[in-house]
């Protein structure tokens, strides 16, 4: 899912040529179909995150429910460590998540700012 994030570089030039190229390719529409592609998999990509992320926290407050009287089982002992770390993990991604959206939006309005101009922000 993170393939538009690799590829920001190459789709930026594809989006925004040297003037020798513009008659050919419009730089306003490529810029506009970019910006609505990476919002568009940053909200995928964060919905997913965050419902794997919710599941984990249900799991793991189930089982710490039942942490009183599984103390002595180490089986249980041993799932309930791995689901901690789940948490753990699917935090981490989120802010990784974090990180690669602003690179990504920061060489987009370097490459792109002459030609598009994103829609505010609605929060």
């Amino acid at each position: 899912m993170r393939t538009i994030d690799d590829k920001i570089i190459y789709e930026l030039n594809l989006a925004t040529p040297t003037p020798s190229f513009r008659s050919a390719v419009d730089p306003r529409t490529h810029c506009a179909e970019l910006y609505r592609q990476l919002n568009q998999t940053y909200s995928e990509r964060g919905s997913l995150i965050k419902q794997c992320e919710d599941e984990a926290r249900g799991r793991l407050k189930a089982m710490q429910g039942q942490m009183a009287n599984k103390r002595d089982d180490p089986m249980f002992m041993k799932k309930l460590r791995s689901e901690q770390s789940k948490v753990r993990e699917l935090q981490n991604e989120a802010t990784i998540e974090e990180i690669i959206r602003e690179r990504s939006l920061k060489v987009f309005e370097e490459k792109c700012r002459h030609f598009y101009k994103p829609p505010p922000k609605s929060e």
